[in-house]
């Protein structure tokens, strides 16, 4: 078991530092490409970057996700399935009673700073409460699983 999980923390070393330099090499390359005239801005080019580390990180992140619940024993999976669904469905409840709340018109009223500094574009203000929407959720998981160990551990 111990050599699984040291072979999933040199895999996960790996990918980070392969994701961090196609990042380094796409800006080079970018940069280059602008240097050179060839009408490459640096908007779209960020969000390109940007793009491709946001799909290669989440992907990666599930990857490891996924190897790190096969190395873990039945205890553990199922101490964090329970967490996730009981937890994380009780903190989306919460966030959804928000979400219909603000549906209404006296919402209008309700001043929320942006997540992003400096920005009040509607795609600050999404990503404001789906941010929001994970942090609830993820204490609802944290709760529970602590809940779930606690009460195994007695016993």
């Amino acid at each position: 078991m111990a050599s699984v999980k040291r072979t999933l923390i040199v895999q996960t070393v790996i990918g980070a530092v392969a994701l961090l330099v196609t990042v380094f090499i796409a800006a080079v390359v970018v940069g280059f490409l602008d240097a050179k005239g060839a009408g490459v801005g640096a908007a779209p080019a960020t969000f390109w970057i940007m793009a491709a580390f946001a799909v290669a990180a989440m992907l990666g992140g599930f990857v490891v996700g996924a190897r790190w619940m096969q190395s873990i024993d039945e205890a553990a999976r199922e101490a964090h399935k329970s967490a996730w669904y009981w937890g994380g469905s009780a903190g989306m409840s919460v966030g959804g009673v928000v979400v219909i709340l603000a549906s209404l018109e006296q919402a209008a009223t309700v001043s929320i700073p942006s997540f992003l500094p400096g920005r009040t574009d509607p795609a600050a203000y999404a990503a404001t409460g789906a941010f929001a929407m994970l942090l609830i959720m993820l204490a609802g998981y944290a709760i529970v699983w602590a809940w779930w160990w606690l009460s195994r551990s007695r016993g």
